[in-house]
Order: C-alpha cells, then structure tokens, then sequence
C-alpha cells in the first residue's frame, strides 16, 4: 500500500461550518512548513456560502457530486465541477474539515472503503484513541472526497453554527496533523479496525403537512455513538407520548438531532460497530 505525497485540504464545503475555514485562513503557512515532504493545496470550497453564513448557497455542496452530469445550473454544481477539476488532475488524498451540531466527538468518515483510507484512518486513532472512525459508504460519489480513491473527512461536534469553539478548533487541527504525519509516514502495521457502519435513517415523527409532531427524547440526545438497547425511547411528541424505536439489534446513533438534517426530518443514523479487517 502506497499513499500519494498530494493532499488537497478542503475547508468550508459548507458556509457555516467556519472551524474548517478558520483553519485555512490561518494554518496553511504552518502546515506547509511543518510537512514540506507533501504537496499540500487548500480549497475554500464554498466561499459564497461563508458569505452569506449559510450551509450552502442554492445546494448542499457536499452532495452536489452526484449531480454532475446533470444540467442543474447551481453554484454548487459549479464549484461541484471545478473542484472535482482540482483533485482528478493527479492522485491525491483528500480531507475535508467539516464540524457539526450533534454530539459527534471527534470523528473520521470514510467513504470509499479501500486498505489504504482504513489503515490511515486506523493509525490516526492510534494517536488520538478517542478519535471514532465512521464508515459511510458513497455508491453515489456525492462527497467531495468520493472524488478520490484517497479522502477523510474531519468531523467534529458539537459545535453551534456561524461559530468557532477553541476545543473543536484545536481538536480538529490535532487530527488533520496526524493524519498529514501518517500520510508522509505512512506504514502497514494495523491489520483491523473499529469502525461505526452507516445500517439506516431514522426520520422525525411528521404529520400530513410534514410538520415535525414530536423532537427527540431526552433519552437519546446528545449519545452519538453510545450502545442503544433494541428497543428504546427515540422521540418525545408535543402532546407528552413517548415512541419507542425498535431496531433488529443494539444499535450506535450518529448525528442526532443534527440542525443541517431538519429539512430532510432526518433525526439520526443508526450504526453497526463492527471490526474491518485490512
């Protein structure tokens, strides 16, 4: 296994996630200095989005790569292709800093499944053991690092929009060092890993006017990635009923109660825990 001396660096794939652009804007002179053995270039991926302080401008960027073929006349779609340009244009491994609302921790996602994103992201948590690796398979190539055979995405939370917190900020550049290191030292020496696997969504209790009738119960929020039993309490209506949710076996939820999923009533991930072997 061999990693390519290119890493492209993407920050503010959505506008208001400024963790990531905070760190473009101040750490590239220090990052190139610090790993001069890699060819590091830094994307600003969605400056008007940052603009205007929203997660994107006419759509979600990092779900604009599907579309590319399509004639959808978006801003998105726009910068979808240019950056897509950038990083096809030679190997490259690709990360993508990205912060959320839910209680998320710190946390690798991986969307192409290969030995080599598995055993990067295994020797990052080497490092950084409290670090979770998140498995999110992309058939579609919708994300911005599907673009590469060779990508992470940063993720880490909570963390309110438009803000920037000191522990998520020095969180995140700690990982994204680490995993630069391991890039330029890189080394087969982990033959498995743990990781979280997407298994199914699960969507607020809505009515025929899609209006959300309940939110989540006060049980469950704010445990990502903690073991659920199979049948647990996941939503508290708005006139007092609790609704169980019942699942086929113990569970891992991720990105609950998310504020960028409240337009799709998505109101968590259910996750297997499982070990990969390399």
């Amino acid at each position: 296994m061999i990693l390519p001396k290119r890493v492209i660096i993407i920050g503010g794939t959505h506008g208001n996630e400024w963790t990531g652009i905070t760190i473009l804007q101040n750490y590239q002179d220090f990052l190139k200095n610090k790993f001069p053995e890699l060819e590091l270039e830094f994307i600003f991926a969605n400056p008007e989005a940052y603009k205007i302080e929203k997660r994107f401008k006419d759509e979600d960027l990092n779900r604009s790569c599907q579309f590319l073929n399509e004639n959808r006349s978006t801003y998105e779609q726009k910068r979808a292709i240019e950056i897509q340009k950038i990083i096809q244009k030679e190997p490259c491994v690709v990360i993508d800093l990205h912060t959320t609302t839910s209680n998320m921790g710190n946390t690798l996602i991986i969307s192409n499944e290969n030995a080599e994103n598995l055993t990067l992201a295994g020797l990052v948590q080497e490092n950084l053991p409290e670090t979770k690796i998140l498995l999110a398979p992309d058939l579609l190539k919708k994300y911005l690092i599907s673009q590469s055979s060779f990508g992470l995405m940063i993720e880490v939370g909570p963390v309110p929009n438009n803000v920037i917190r000191p522990g998520p900020l020095k969180d995140s550049l700690n990982i994204l060092i680490s995993i630069l290191s391991n890039i330029h030292n890189f080394r087969v020496g982990i033959s498995e890993v743990e990781v979280y696997e997407e298994a199914c969504d699960v969507y607020y209790p809505q009515n025929q006017k899609n209006e959300l009738t309940a939110c989540i119960h006060e049980d469950i929020e704010g445990n990502d990635l903690i073991k659920l039993p199979k049948i647990f309490m996941a939503f508290q209506s708005f006139n007092g009923e609790e609704i169980q949710y019942e699942a086929n076996e113990e569970m891992y939820p991720i990105f609950i109660n998310e504020a960028a999923y409240y337009p799709s009533r998505l109101a968590f991930t259910l996750c297997r825990k499982i070990i990969k072997n390399i």
